[in-house]
């Protein structure tokens, strides 16, 4: 039997920081809780329910680079498990993600 490997286009890294996500159409902050982040988005334990492809503002402490907020859309679910696709970064966040990226541990899977 042939094992599927995902191909992603950056590597995910893991994170373990509160986060607030912002809902962009009700400007109601949910609690989570970061589980991975990468160049192109990151995945949180959220409080409440998200609809796909919501569009969202997470507000999160990245190591080194303080309180980052980021444009982010609501990709995927599980549970309360939800990835996120940040959406048009600032060359600044994206080199604080980039250079925060680099100094944590990769993750493997398993959660």
């Amino acid at each position: 039997m042939q094992q599927y490997i995902a191909q992603r286009q950056f590597a995910r890294h893991i994170l373990s920081v509160p986060v607030d996500i912002t809902r962009k159409t009700q400007q109601e902050k949910v609690p989570g809780l970061t589980m991975e982040i990468s160049q192109g988005g990151l995945s949180a334990m959220v409080t409440q329910e998200l609809k796909m492809g919501e569009a969202v503002e997470a507000s999160f402490e990245l190591p080194s680079a303080g309180r980052v907020t980021v444009n982010a859309k609501v990709r995927n679910k599980n549970l309360f498990r939800y990835g996120f696709e940040f959406d048009c970064l600032s060359e600044k966040v994206r080199q604080q993600i980039v250079s925060a990226c680099e100094s944590l541990p990769p993750y493997k899977g398993g959660w």
